[in-house]
């Protein structure tokens, strides 16, 4: 549940802060004032790990996750897939700016230290609404989920197959 007066705290700092910038150090012109950091409320979220068990006991293998994700950005240019909460409710509060497959090389993401193997699937993610941003920020929202459709092998977990035509 998010803290309804985290705003409030921290529109009270700032002000604070600019009182005491003020007080102390005077203003540098008659209309100063005190901005607050405007971020661009970007995510990169990791879609998809290769070979690696889901929250679901499933996996793909890499080659599954880029036909997967090619399948997903036709269907994303299309129109067909849209941005939805918890699979639940269709959004516009935030949208999917692109997505890809980090190829060939293991990387370390450095404002986190994160490693993203080799082989996944990767999403820009742009948050239209401060609110839900927010949530994001503070952890009460987590990553993103796929949402397609997909064949489960129930011996081994394995998902193939999948796709986001929106047909059965």
């Amino acid at each position: 549940m998010p803290d309804i007066k985290s705003d409030e705290i921290k529109k009270g700092m700032i002000e604070g802060f600019a009182e005491f910038i003020e007080k102390y150090f005077g203003t540098t012109s008659s209309e100063a004032s005190v901005e607050e950091f405007n971020e661009e409320m970007v995510s990169y979220e990791v879609v998809y790990e290769p070979l690696i068990k889901d929250a679901h006991g499933e996996w793909m293998s890499e080659a599954t996750i880029e036909k997967a994700c090619e399948n997903f950005n036709q269907n994303l240019e299309k129109g067909v897939v849209t941005a939805n909460l918890f699979h639940l409710e269709q959004t516009d509060a935030f949208t999917i700016e692109s997505t890809w497959v980090q190829k060939e090389l293991d990387v370390k993401v450095i404002q986190t230290d994160e490693v993203i193997k080799a082989g996944t699937w990767i999403a820009k993610v742009k948050y239209h609404s401060e609110d839900l941003w927010n949530l994001k920020k503070s952890g009460v929202i987590g990553g993103v989920s796929i949402g397609g459709k997909g064949r489960i092998n129930q011996k081994t977990g394995e998902i193939t197959n999948v796709t986001f035509d929106g047909g059965e």
